[in-house]
Parts: structure tokens; C-alpha cells; sequence
């Protein structure tokens, strides 16, 4: 199990990688830089290499948090990072994409 975090700002990966270290030390961590604050596209990359070195029955699953909030027209509101994601991962074979919703007052 790996937990991927693209940072946009090397001070906040820092602080992030500092934070892991006092309570994430099972699940190993993974800090993509990505200076040109894109988020698919350093994930996919990360994926791609991932999916080379995977066995030939082996399933990749990857874990998209669900921003649900209060009200259904917030979602317009907000950027659509995680369902641009599992769009792009939708039809790649070896590839499981499990969504978890989690609710913002």
C-alpha cells in the first residue's frame, strides 16, 4: 500500500512528509512534485510506471477520495480533480478505481 500526495509548494510537502512520519510510518508515502501545479498528470505518470512493473494477474487499486458536500450545487463549486482521475483510469486493464465519499459541512 502507497499513499501518493502531489504537492504543488515544497514547503507544504515538507510539512507533509514530517506529519507522515509521526502517524503514517505502516503505509509507505510518495510525494510527486509537480511545479506547474498540475494534479492528473503526475498521478498518471506515477500510475503508468506503477502498472509496468506489476505481475501479469496482478489488479492495481486505486483509492479516490469522493468530496461530497451539503448541498448537490457545490459540486459546481469545486474542481473535479478525482472525477477527472477516475475518467482517465476508467478503461485501463489491471486498473481498479474504489471511490470514498466523505461528507464537508
Amino acid at each position: 500500500m502507497t499513499a501518493v500526495h502531489v504537492s504543488i509548494d515544497p514547503v507544504e510537502a515538507e510539512r507533509i512528509r514530517q506529519k507522515w512520519e509521526m502517524w503514517g510510518k505502516a503505509v509507505r508515502l510518495v510525494i510527486l512534485e509537480s511545479p506547474y501545479r498540475l494534479m492528473i498528470e503526475p498521478l498518471l505518470q506515477y500510475i503508468e510506471k506503477i502498472a509496468a512493473q506489476r505481475q501479469p494477474n496482478e489488479i492495481i487499486t486505486i483509492v479516490v477520495p469522493q468530496f461530497v458536500p451539503k448541498r448537490w450545487w457545490h459540486n459546481l463549486l469545486h474542481a473535479q480533480t478525482a472525477t477527472w482521475l477516475r475518467l482517465a483510469l476508467l478503461f485501463r486493464p489491471g486498473i481498479v478505481v474504489t471511490d470514498v465519499p466523505y461528507q464537508v459541512e
